[in-house]
Order: C-alpha cells, then sequence, then structure tokens
C-alpha cells in the first residue's frame, strides 16, 4: 500500500535552483581538476588501447636509442597510465561535491535537517521492504546487461555504456578506498537526495511521470556518458518509483547502494 504523500512543500521553482547550485558546485570541481592536470602535465586514465600504448613505446624506445646515440640527455618515459595521484584528486572532489549537494539540497527546500528527514521518510523504515530495492536492482542490471549486449552487437560506439568508475582506481589501495567512499556512500546519498528528493519530490507537483522523467534525464546527464543515457534513463524511473510508491528514500538509497555495490564489486575483481 502507497503511503507517500502525493505532493511535498518545495516545488519546481526549488528544484531548478537546487539544479543551478550543482551545476555552479561540479563546473567548480571540473575546472579545478582540469587546472590540476594541465599544470602539472598529468592523467586521470591510460593513453588509449593496447595498439595505441605499443605504437608510444616504439616512439620512445626510438627517441631514447637516438639521444644514447648523440650523447644527449635521455628523455622522460611516457606517461601511459593514468596517474594515482590525479585520480585521488578527482575522486577527493567528486567526495566534496557529494558533501555540498547535500547543503544545496536543505538551501533550496528551505527546511532544516529534521524537517528534511522527515518530509523524505528518513526517519523511518520498514525492514520488511527491503526486498523490494534488492528485486529491483536484480531487475535493473539485467536490464544493463542485455542493453549492453544489443548494443555491442549494433557495433554503435555511441551507445555502448561504460563505467563512470575508470579501472584504474584497483591499481593502488588509497585510490580504490576512496573510490569506494564515493561510490557506496557519497553517490547513493547525495545523488537520491538531489535527483529523488529534491528534483523529483519538486516536480511531483505536475504528476509521477513529469517528475520521473525529468528527474531521471538530469541523472544521466551527471553520469556524462552517452552510452548510459537510455539505460540510466531507465534506472532513474525505477528508483524514481521505489521512492513514490512508499514515500521513504530509503529503498531509493538502498538501491543505488547495490547497485553500485555490483558494479564496483566486477570492476575490482575484473582488474
Amino acid at each position: 500500500m502507497r503511503t507517500a504523500r502525493p505532493t511535498y512543500p518545495w516545488g519546481p521553482k526549488a528544484a531548478l535552483t537546487g539544479v543551478a547550485m550543482f551545476i555552479v558546485v561540479f563546473v567548480f570541481a571540473t575546472g579545478a581538476v582540469t587546472t590540476y592536470q594541465v599544470v602539472k602535465d598529468t592523467r586521470a586514465s591510460d593513453i588509449g588501447d593496447i595498439f595505441e600504448r605499443a605504437a608510444r613505446t616504439a616512439e620512445y624506445a626510438d627517441q631514447r636509442l637516438a639521444a644514447a646515440t648523440m650523447g644527449d640527455e635521455l628523455p622522460d618515459p611516457p606517461g601511459l597510465q593514468a596517474d594515482q595521484r590525479t585520480l585521488q584528486l578527482v575522486l577527493a572532489m567528486t567526495l566534496v561535491t557529494q558533501a555540498l549537494t547535500l547543503g544545496i539540497v536543505g538551501i533550496s527546500t528551505r527546511l532544516t535537517f529534521t524537517e528534511l528527514r522527515r518530509e523524505l521518510g528518513l526517519g523511518r523504515y520498514n525492514i520488511a521492504g527491503a526486498w523490494r530495492p534488492a528485486a529491483a536492482v536484480f531487475c535493473a542490471y539485467t536490464m544493463v546487461v542485455a542493453y549492453s549486449i544489443v548494443a555491442d552487437a549494433i557495433g554503435i560506439d555511441l551507445l555502448k555504456p561504460e563505467s563512470t568508475v575508470p579501472f584504474e582506481i584497483a591499481r593502488d589501495d588509497l585510490t580504490l578506498s576512496i573510490a569506494a567512499a564515493v561510490t557506496l556512500v557519497g553517490a547513493p546519498f547525495s545523488e537520491e537526495l538531489l535527483f529523488r528528493g529534491l528534483i523529483f519530490g519538486g516536480f511531483l507537483k505536475w504528476g509521477f511521470w513529469p517528475a520521473a522523467v525529468l528527474s531521471s534525464f538530469m541523472f544521466t546527464l551527471v553520469h556524462l556518458d552517452p552510452g548510459s543515457f537510455i539505460p540510466f534513463a531507465l534506472v532513474g524511473m525505477v528508483i524514481a518509483w521505489l521512492f513514490w510508491s512508499r514515500g521513504s528514500l530509503w529503498d531509493s538509497v538502498i538501491f543505488h547502494f547495490l547497485f553500485n555495490a555490483t558494479s564496483f564489486a566486477f570492476l575490482v575483481w575484473g582488474t
């Protein structure tokens, strides 16, 4: 039985205000990381595929041989792999963005922590219904895998979803630990408060479907992966329904945690 209220105290204006504030924070964080990479001349990902890396290595070998022959100073080896300090900075800035997102939701709704907790149903949870987000994750993950198989079979690279967490994080324990905090703690809480709590809740005055579509659309954009647009939009709709059907954001947070934990486990075990 649905216990969710049809609307929340904040509306579309508050939701859009929150989106604008989030964009400012996101752009600032991205700019800070980009500036660091330019100044330090570092990378947050490996260079190309195995063939490009082989070509860079062969080019370096030629340069080193030429320098040795001429008695010149030997060139520095090419940076083929992601710089772990750069990855740690990217993840740290993501954590900062996630923390600021919590404040953005509070400022936009003009509610205290206690009031927001009550409105979003975070002060209660019926553990007997915990099977709902778990079952939803199984169905959603099956859908994403099926979509990936179809996209790969079609051969259109733009449609192929890519992991938003780079595999390069598994090479360093500190980087992996920060990534775990970002993926398993920061993302479930901050993204659900923003996209389902603030945005979906704000546009719910227009009805479930407009609110679900708008919040899911914005949810896909923040992942910056064209291939994930379709599957993540559908995932966003599922999460919106979980929140709306029982009026508690805990179902959405649990779904997000389980979905991310599954992806994170596959990423770590596969490297």
